[in-house]
């Protein structure tokens, strides 16, 4: 299984998923990571806005096209529109510990105590 993390440092989960620079990508096999990578997120840069907007230019298609490979999404902070559109497209959306590390909330999903999200929210910033 393939789970995405929005981040802005490689090495934190983003407070928000669309302001992202990079996803990082983790393969997973039965209960072990297997691989990493980092995307980039070309809508990124992490500049703050009101996630209750409409017309802010992301085209959030392009999430799911980013992230079509893979089956999760951990994430801290998230909009409606991104919501719809990685949820339209197949990908389990799942709340993060606040204070978990990319690899912890990974372990967590894996083990089963992660939340589903299934709704926008923009918690954490």
């Amino acid at each position: 299984m393939k789970i995405a993390l929005p981040t802005m440092d490689g090495k934190t989960i983003s407070d928000h998923f669309g302001r992202c620079k990079t996803f990082l990508v983790f393969e997973t096999e039965g209960n072990a990571i297997i691989g990493r990578e980092e995307r980039t997120n070309a809508q990124g840069g992490g500049e703050p806005h009101d996630c209750g907007q409409h017309g802010h230019g992301h085209d959030h298609g392009a999430f799911a096209r980013l992230l079509s490979d893979c089956q999760a999404v951990i994430i801290k902070g998230i909009g409606p529109g991104a919501v719809r559109a990685i949820a339209g497209a197949g990908l389990k959306i799942y709340m993060a510990n606040p204070s978990a590390s990319p690899e912890e909330a990974v372990f967590r999903l894996l083990g089963g105590s992660l939340e589903v999200v299934n709704e926008g929210s923009c918690a954490g910033h």
